[in-house]
């Protein structure tokens, strides 16, 4: 297995220092998160990997076992942090090789790549993908199913199916069957079950593909 940890380093320094640019009224936008701010999800960044797995199991057995909703209302918690302290934070672990109990330096870079977009993307301020980040992240998003695929709408194996995903800006691409092509934001924002407009994926599959973000998003309400 690669050595993430400098993607990692990599990607929370250039997260740190967009988020020195935002005005104080960004940080309170909604994000692709429902329910969380763009401060919310910057705070699950800065203190999900970091935190104690005691006292993540503990925090998980307090809230009957329903991982989402611990993990939403934790950050709304760490969430209530001044920006300026946040962004301290973030830089202070730009180098931590920590991740959360259960889960692997990998699934700590894929976090962090597609929690970027939930804030950028409503704060319309894009970036462009990091190659080797995304590959390592759309990788491991297409075989996420089972156990770990409670934190999304739809599990994105499932999601993605019988399709076969072509990234049009990085040499990607995964599956067989009806093509999808898209930007690597756009898919990797459909494979995570996050809204996409129409226009940004096309082919043969897109259409089933949107019909599939649409059933999920509906039924996670």
């Amino acid at each position: 297995m690669a050595d993430v940890g400098p993607l990692v380093a990599t990607e929370r320094r250039a997260l740190a220092d967009f988020l020195d640019t935002l005005a104080p009224a960004d940080w309170d936008t909604p994000s692709l998160c429902p329910a969380w701010r763009v401060r919310d999800v910057v705070a699950h960044i800065v203190h999900g990997p970091t935190e104690p797995h005691a006292a993540t199991l503990l925090a998980v057995a307090r809230g009957g076992f329903r991982v989402n909703r611990v993990v939403a209302e934790t950050a709304r918690r760490w969430g209530q942090q001044e920006p300026a302290a946040l962004v301290r934070r973030l830089r202070e672990i730009v180098d931590d090789t920590r991740s959360p109990v259960f889960v692997t330096g990998t699934h700590v870079l894929a976090d962090l790549v597609v929690h970027e977009l939930d804030i950028r993307r409503p704060l319309r301020r894009t970036r462009p993908m990091t190659p080797e980040a995304f590959r390592i992240t759309a990788d491991l998003m297409v075989g996420t199913g089972g156990p770990l695929a409670v934190v999304f709408a739809h599990p994105p194996r499932r999601t993605v199916r019988g399709l076969r995903l072509v990234a049009e800006d990085l040499d990607w691409s995964h599956g067989e069957g009806p093509e999808v092509h898209g930007s690597a934001e756009a898919l990797l924002l459909a494979m995570t079950s996050r809204p996409v407009e129409r226009g940004e994926l096309t082919g043969p599959g897109a259409s089933t593909l949107l019909d599939r973000l649409s059933h999920a998003r509906r039924d996670h309400v």
